[in-house]
């Protein structure tokens, strides 16, 4: 038996590659597990894309924030030399429980989960409670650079990325969330009518906008149209979110008739068990007729709102009713296109630069 590190694992095989599942403490995972995908001096040899530090501070204040109950996935790794007959030592024959030798002369790349390892050592220097914690570890044996780039493709060509709404619905820490889940299920205007799953709202949909739209209206609407980013700051309980999205959506609703009588229409089909096909063909009509249906417009509205009240050193929404009742939201609004909010197809363009001008535009007309 060859020297090196003893891991606890369990071995197993996928394809042709040995792997091995590891469970590793953290001071062990900082010493002996390097965050790159190559070594230093092969930096013409990527299997891994480049490290991004403010991804990595991202985790680093998550987990810091919630030492007692982080969650991070496995990090996978490849590493060169291992053979099963000199660094695996099974406990009982045919389990694939026992001990992995890491030569100590291996190399060890980084395959998925860098940023991970990387938050790991800056989240320990801030909070060493977190260097008793363990990390799992999926480590292939696979020597081949190539093999290994193709290893990095495949893990990141099927990944399904979670839809922002679902997100938003199941966060129970981020207290925005939480708020514009209460706005969705209690507010006149939204209740029935915000998609809570899906990532987007279709032009037939009955949902007037997603939660995820109604989360980020209402962070516009508090902390600015420049939503800092990264988690949600904890400056403010539920309550008072709540409070202040209801003022946002209040604005709204008393500003534009259009949302009160689409959401009669749509809570219509609903109780009536109306032809989904002929709902879908309401909200498609409805869509082509005005921008307010739209998830991107909130956002607006809400940032454009947020900027007014501070050019103004306002603190009552409610002022703008009439200004914003006013207001162009029609596809060939001369405000919107000029901002390059409306496209060829007649609906907003969801790219930010495009936000923010429609933004900045609102605002200076909303703005005494």
């Amino acid at each position: 038996m060859v020297g090196g590190v003893h891991i606890p694992a369990l071995k197993g095989r996928q394809g042709d590659r040995d792997m091995y599942l590891l469970s590793v403490k953290n001071t062990m995972l900082l010493r002996n597990f390097s965050a790159g995908a190559e070594p230093a001096d092969t930096k013409d040899k990527k299997a891994q894309r480049s490290l991004d530090p403010r991804h990595a501070g991202d985790i680093v204040t998550y987990m810091v924030e919630n030492t007692d109950d982080y969650v991070l996935g496995a990090v996978t790794y490849a590493i060169d030399v291992v053979d099963a007959r000199d660094h695996f030592v099974e406990l009982q024959e045919g389990t694939g429980v026992g001990f992995l030798v890491l030569p100590l002369d291996a190399e060890l790349r980084c395959l998925d989960g860098q940023h991970r390892r990387q938050a790991i050592k800056e989240a320990s220097e801030a909070d060493p409670r977190l260097l008793d914690d363990y990390t799992a570890v999926v480590l292939y044996v696979e020597d081949d650079y190539m093999r290994r780039r193709q290893m990095f493709s495949d893990m990141n060509a099927t990944p399904k990325v979670v839809a922002k709404a679902l997100n938003v619905a199941f966060d129970s820490r981020d207290p925005y969330a939480l708020a514009a889940l209460r706005l969705a299920d209690e507010h006149p205007m939204l209740k029935g009518v915000v998609e809570k799953e899906k990532a987007r709202i279709t032009t037939r949909s009955g949902a007037i906008f997603s939660l995820a739209g109604v989360y980020d209206a209402l962070k516009r609407y508090v902390l600015g149209a420049n939503v800092p980013r990264g988690r949600s700051p904890r400056d403010r309980d539920v309550d008072t979110l709540v409070q202040l999205g209801g003022e946002l959506f209040d604005t709204l609703a008393s500003s534009r008739d259009e949302f009160a009588a689409v959401t009669a229409q749509v809570r219509s089909f609903m109780m009536d068990d109306g032809s989904p096909t002929a709902l879908g063909a309401y909200m498609a009509a409805e869509r082509r007729a005005t921008l307010l249906l739209s998830t991107t417009t909130l956002r607006v509205i809400a940032g454009a709102l947020r900027e007014a009240l501070s050019r103004d050193n306002e603190s009552d929404p409610l002022r703008y009713v009439y200004s914003l009742s006013q207001v162009d939201f029609t596809p060939d609004s001369p405000l919107f296109n000029a901002a390059g909010f409306v496209g060829r197809t007649g609906t907003p363009s969801a790219r930010n630069q495009e936000v923010m001008a429609a933004t900045r535009a609102l605002a200076a007309v909303l703005a005494r």
